[in-house]
């Protein structure tokens, strides 16, 4: 019988008892003779955490289903308070290890992207940042809780920001309108605490980067977030790409929906909507949800289809909306027991079938890596490595769309794939302005609000925002999560966006060859960078110049293709 999540035995992760620990592995890595008695130190302490930071994701998993529950509250703070303590701790074990005398050797024994993951993670933790990462962590418990606990008045009722994304996507559109009115007059509410909080973000990461010797938080960021083989000067291209590739794509297509659907021009409330009558929502009950994804899975591959079965077993998809739930979603690997776990909140909409394609794509990547045992330093590879794993999933799911959507199925391939496209400025909008910002420390709110609204009019010139308040005045990066908790994560996305579109569009030719391709790709987990895993899926890196040009002409004529199609 399979153990449920919510059965894992919970005990309190002990910091210090770690950080005795790791004492001694600094010890047996100063006194080993040889390459293979080094590298043993470092297998010892991945095992060692691997048992640690179960506990710890069990705690932070069982805040994030509610966070009014004192007893996880405390826990989280308990970590937020303790961990970085932790973490330079786990520098001075990286330095003993890299400074080895043998350690010129250590490519003949693991893989060298985990050196080069070591001397990053050197580069950005040390004893004298460790106040300031707590700092860091308490600004962004503070966050999370201020928009976990502030709620929206809609027809009578105070819901959660998650249940008003749902109305944003409403077929009426005076009833988005209304919706995305009444988020913007919400956060404005609470304005000047979001700018406080930020501003506070700002300068401690700023600190923290002098400390250690960069010139600014942006180099360091990087490195942080594990953007290996690449900088800022390779994402620069990609946004290039972008900007002269996808954005005159999109102002074709948003004119020519524009016109179809009646409207004047695209407004921030029409962004999201695609098909005229309104977005195409999946049929049936969450429960019905479930047995079309457990359907979907059978079909695309018998791995697949067990893993969802197991996952269901465990009761690893928490996916109802409720009071006191932190909004959004994510997957966590709990690796004690081998078991992901996918966070999530319905609403629904098509979101709800992208929380059992793409959060299920992470949690299969999870899997496939602890049964690999692909070593823990790289499992399933950088954010972005893991963020194609997941939109890769996405995109090969879309030939089973009759199962969620019957016959609309055509509508819904084709929101899907525009929406994806439709994805990428906002993407690097996101990662271009923290760029920005954290070279420019000093800014004020106002500041920051107007160079958000320059850079929204530079990679998104199709949308007008005017008539939403606090909106209209830069304020829709502050309700986006990931600006404030995990900085440079945002491109990370549009990378791998990149590739699952292609991965789209190679499946619309030859499904089987894609599919295996991208199982392939999922075996190799995080032991490849970026660039090489998409060569070696014969795909352009988003790296490549003008690696979006050729897919761009593809999904604008397989869009035009769908059109026809949707009844």
């Amino acid at each position: 019988m399979v153990k449920k999540i919510s059965e894992y035995e919970y005990k309190r992760a002990d910091v210090d008892a770690a950080i005795a620990f790791l004492d001694g592995t600094v010890k047996k890595a100063n006194a080993a003779t040889d390459v293979v008695a080094l590298a043993a130190t470092r297998d010892e302490v991945n095992a060692y955490f691997a048992d640690f930071y179960t506990l710890v994701y069990i705690a932070a998993i069982r805040h994030t289903l509610d966070v009014r529950d004192k007893f996880y509250a405390a826990e989280q703070d308990y970590y937020d308070e303790n961990m970085p303590r932790l973490a330079a701790k786990t520098t001075e074990f990286n330095k003993a290890f890299i400074s080895s005398p043998h350690a010129d050797r250590l490519g003949e024994v693991i893989n060298p992207l985990i050196v080069d993951k070591i001397k990053a993670s050197l580069r950005v933790m040390d004893d004298k940042i460790i106040a300031d990462c707590v700092e860091e962590n308490k600004l962004v418990t503070e966050y999370d809780k201020l928009l976990a606990e502030l709620t929206y008045p809609w027809n009578g009722k105070k819901v959660t920001l998650g249940e008003m994304h749902g109305f944003c996507k409403s077929a009426d559109r005076e009833v988005r309108k209304k919706a995305f009115a009444v988020i913007g007059e919400t956060l404005a509410t609470v304005g000047d605490k979001l700018d406080d909080i930020f501003d506070r973000m700002v300068k401690v990461r700023t600190a923290m980067a002098k400390k250690m010797g960069f010139s600014d938080f942006v180099e360091m960021g990087d490195l942080r977030i594990g953007h290996i083989g690449y900088g800022r000067e390779q994402i620069a291209v990609f946004r290039n790409s972008v900007l002269n590739d996808v954005v005159p794509v999109i102002v074709e297509l948003k004119a020519e929906l524009a016109k179809k659907l009646g409207l004047d021009g695209i407004h921030l409330y029409d962004n999201d909507n695609y098909i005229a009558g309104g977005n195409i929502d999946p049929q049936g009950t969450a429960a019905d949800l479930f047995a079309a994804a457990q359907k979907m899975y059978d079909g695309m591959n018998p791995a697949l289809g067990a893993f969802f079965k197991e996952m269901c077993e465990a009761q690893a998809i928490d996916y109802v909306a409720r009071d006191g739930k932190m909004g959004g979603g994510y997957a966590e690997m709990l690796y004690s027991y081998g078991q992901p776990f996918i966070f999530a909140n319905f609403n629904g909409t098509m979101d709800d079938v992208g929380v059992l394609t793409h959060e299920f794509g992470h949690a299969y990547a999870f899997k496939r890596a602890d049964e690999n045992k692909i070593d823990l330093d790289l499992f399933v590879g950088g954010m972005e490595t893991a963020e194609t794993h997941s939109m890769g999933m996405e995109a090969l799911c879309n030939r089973y769309n009759n199962l969620f959507y019957g016959e609309r199925d055509a509508a819904a391939t084709y929101q899907q794939i525009f929406d994806a496209l439709n994805f990428l400025p906002y993407g690097v909008t996101v990662d271009y302005f923290q760029e920005l910002v954290y070279k420019n420390p000093d800014m004020s709110p106002k500041e920051r609000r107007d160079l958000w609204l320059k850079l929204e009019s530079r990679f998104r010139p199709y949308v007008d925002m005017s008539d939403i308040p606090f909106i209209n005045v830069g304020g829709r990066w502050q309700y986006q999560k990931h600006i404030y908790e995990s900085p440079f994560y945002y491109i990370d996305y549009c990378l791998s966006t990149c590739l699952a579109l292609q991965f789209g569009e190679l499946a619309d030719k030859d499904y089987s060859d894609a599919l295996g391709r991208y199982l392939n790709l999922v075996e190799a987990g995080g032991t490849k960078t970026i660039d090489a895993l998409a060569h070696q899926a014969g795909l352009k890196s988003p790296f490549d110049g003008g690696a979006l040009k050729d897919v761009c002409r593809l999904i604008k004529t397989h869009l035009e293709k769908l059109a026809k199609e949707i009844r």
